[in-house]
């Protein structure tokens, strides 16, 4: 991909708090769950909430409401019906990568699987990001790790044998969204079938309560959320030639907290963004 972003761009999107991108609706005794894939039950983000909250993000923090509507399309009272009131940069939906995941050894791993690492490298094909992704195989109930020379890992209430190191190139792709040394201590691939049972079943579940006057709580709702430290990423591109597209890239180098979802006014919804480029054998450090 040459600099100005003519075929796109790769965003990384690193969750620092709660992120609750739902569907708005109940499924169950879960009142409000996370948005999910229908085939594959991974957690996702809508392209249109991620340009509605790019739209935002462009008209209230990077100084971007003069373009707003050359950018993001023309508001509803100002919409023709042609396409001349289409924005000229594009959106995709916002996908997993890595998910944190609670472990018996140490604070928490990245867990990911075959599957959304091809993806990715895919994605990365599509806006012209060589990255040179390995085939991975994982048989079940076993993991790849990284730095570490444990040969049993405890995941919530599962158990995996090790069977291999993870491929080093799988860690110099990775390195160039988050730190070597994250990467490295933290990095877990695991079958794409155990993978989606953490997608599906290990997700935080709130329940949030209200006091009544006799101080006693009541429950509201039961809310899922994807937890702080997921990694996500996004593709951003132009609709026609390179118009605007520079305009919001070049922005995320110095306005690069952006708030997706619902719950803002308690705090969660907020990702750290970065442009990536591709691997980062030098393993540098970004800000994660």
């Amino acid at each position: 991909m040459n600099e100005t972003g003519q075929n796109g761009m790769i965003i990384r999107l690193l969750a620092e708090t709660s992120i609750h991108a739902g569907i708005g609706q109940s499924t169950g005794a879960l009142d409000l769950p996370v948005a999910r894939e229908r085939t594959t039950h991974y957690p996702v983000i809508p392209g249109s909430g991620v340009k509605g909250a790019f739209r935002v993000w462009a008209a209230e923090k990077a100084g971007l409401d003069a373009k707003v509507s050359r950018l993001f399309g023309a508001s509803a009272d100002e919409d023709s019906g042609t396409d001349e009131g289409a924005g000229s940069v594009i959106f995709s939906d916002a996908r997993l990568l890595l998910l944190p995941v609670r472990c018996l050894s140490d604070t928490f791993k990245w867990v990911t699987c075959p599957a959304l690492l091809r993806r990715l490298s895919k994605d990365c094909a599509r806006v012209g990001v060589s990255i040179n992704m390995p085939v991975v195989q994982v048989a079940g109930t076993t993991y790849l790790g990284a730095n570490t020379s444990d040969s049993d890992l405890a995941l919530e209430e599962l158990e995996f044998s090790r069977s291999g190191d993870i491929d080093p190139r799988i860690i110099d792709i990775l390195a160039g969204m988050l730190t070597r040394e994250e990467i490295e201590q933290r990095l877990v691939i695991l079958s794409d079938q155990d993978f989606t049972w953490f997608a599906r079943y290990a997700l935080p579940i709130a329940a949030r309560n209200v006091l009544n006057e006799a101080k006693i709580s009541q429950n509201l709702w039961y809310e899922e959320t994807l937890p702080p430290d997921t990694v996500m990423h996004a593709i951003l591109g132009p609709r026609s030639g390179n118009e605007g597209i520079t305009d919001v890239t070049n922005k995320i180098e110095t306005v690069s907290y952006i708030q997706i979802g619902g719950n803002e006014t308690v705090g969660q919804g907020w990702f750290n963004m970065l442009k990536y480029s591709g691997a980062n054998p030098n393993g540098g450090e970004h800000d994660a």
